[in-house]
């Protein structure tokens, strides 16, 4: 079962879908855990504030997932901002009351809406091993394919492909806890060697690049 099963046994009174522009606030603080959003269709950033006033990017979301709702395992609810990343992302909210209710006594409803706690975790544990790479080259070139295969992207006529970027510089130094310095030292060795190619919002996969993933 996915979410979007659930939203066929949800009264129509009782559910909503919003769009957002590029930038645009959903959600944030704690009613980020007072509800299930689905993302129907777009890019959500989730991202919160250290002590220090730096920003982390714990994770990226697109078509398919979903976040929101109390955590089963943190006692302590950290303040979650999260932000639409694409013009007219579309979010579906679910009050967690409701679903609550929906499930109570529907054993087949209730093992289905654990499978899909069961991927958000999954997704998680992605993004802790990719962080505890020391290799930080190896780390980005993790996040690329990440990208790749989460994000929209094309082929060009050489059949190398061009994603286009969820984040920017900035961000992207967050997502990867590495410093734009360092990253601006890696892609430029990853460009020198014609593994990538890249402009203000689109970054190509050469061919090249695939080969020397696979070394990894």
């Amino acid at each position: 079962m996915s979410l979007t099963s659930l939203n066929a046994l949800i009264p129509k009174d009782q559910k909503q879908s919003n769009h957002y522009c590029k930038k645009e606030i959903i959600v944030q603080g704690t009613c980020f855990y007072k509800k299930i959003f689905h993302v129907k269709n777009g890019i959500v950033k989730i991202s919160s504030i250290t002590k220090n006033g730096e920003e982390t990017i714990p994770l990226l979301l697109t078509s398919g997932q979903y976040f929101g709702a109390k955590p089963m395992i943190d006692s302590f609810p950290f303040h979650y901002v999260c932000e639409a990343q694409k013009n007219n992302t579309e979010i579906q909210e679910f009050d967690i009351m409701i679903l609550q209710n929906l499930l109570h006594d529907k054993i087949s409803e209730n093992i289905g809406f654990l499978k899909i706690l069961g991927d958000q975790y999954i997704e998680l544990e992605k993004r802790i091993k990719m962080l505890y790479l020391r290799n930080t080259e190896q780390r980005i070139l993790h996040v690329l394919m990440e990208f790749k295969d989460k994000f929209d992207h094309k082929l060009d006529h050489q059949e190398n492909i061009i994603i286009n970027m969820p984040l920017n510089q900035e961000e992207m130094s967050n997502y990867l806890r590495v410093t734009r310095v360092t990253i601006n030292k890696i892609m430029n060795k990853l460009k020198r060697k014609l593994l990538i190619k890249s402009d203000q919002n689109t970054l190509t996969l050469t061919k090249k690049f695939f080969e020397y993933y696979g070394t990894f």
